[in-house]
C-alpha cells in the first residue's frame, strides 16, 4: 500500500522508531491475550513480522482466531498506532524470509527461552500479520483516525 500525506508519514516514522510492539490477541472464545513482542515492519506496513515459541498462548490463539493487533507508542505515549489484520503462522520458505528479516535474534526473549542454539526457523513460530487496517491515536484530545480500512466497504 502506497498512502501519501502527513498522518500517513507520521504513522509510518512511529511505527518505524519503535522495535517493540504489544500484539493482541483472542482465543477461540473470545478471551484476550496480550504481549509484548520486538517486530519488524515493512516500510509500506504492509506486514508486521515476529518470532515467538510455537507453545505460546498466542500461537495458541492464533490457529483459533487469526487476527491480531499490533499496538505502538510514541515515547511520550501521546501518540499510538495500531496496525490489525489476519494473522498467520508462517511455515518453509515463507518463514525463512521473515526469520532472515528480524534482527537482533541472538540475544531476543524467545531465543534465550528455547535455549538460544537453534538458527532454524523451523523451531520457533515465526507470526506475520497482513496489515488491513490502521488507526493513529492521539491521548491529548483522544482523537483516533483510521487512516486505512482495506476491509470497510466505504474505505478510508
Amino acid at each position: 500500500m502506497q498512502i501519501e500525506g502527513e498522518l500517513w508519514r507520521a504513522v509510518s516514522r512511529l511505527v518505524a522508531d519503535t522495535p517493540l510492539a504489544i500484539m493482541a490477541t483472542a482465543d477461540g472464545n473470545g478471551a484476550p491475550h496480550s504481549a509484548w513482542m520486538n517486530v519488524v515492519v515493512s516500510p509500506d506496513l504492509n506486514e508486521v513480522i515476529a518470532i515467538t515459541l510455537p507453545g505460546t498462548d498466542k500461537v495458541a490463539n492464533l490457529r483459533a482466531n487469526p487476527r491480531a493487533e499490533w499496538s505502538f507508542a510514541s515515547s511520550s505515549r501521546e501518540t499510538f498506532v495500531y496496525l490489525s489484520g489476519p494473522t498467520e503462522i508462517l511455515s518453509g520458505e515463507d518463514a525463512a524470509r521473515c526469520w532472515d528479516a528480524i534482527p537482533g535474534k541472538s540475544f531476543a526473549y524467545y531465543r534465550n527461552a528455547a535455549g538460544g542454539d537453534s538458527d532454524n526457523p523451523a523451531d520457533y513460530a515465526v507470526i506475520r500479520t497482513e496489515v488491513r487496517k490502521v488507526v493513529h491515536s492521539r491521548t491529548i484530545g483522544y482523537r483516533k483516525t483510521v487512516v486505512l480500512d482495506l476491509d470497510s466497504s466505504t474505505g478510508s
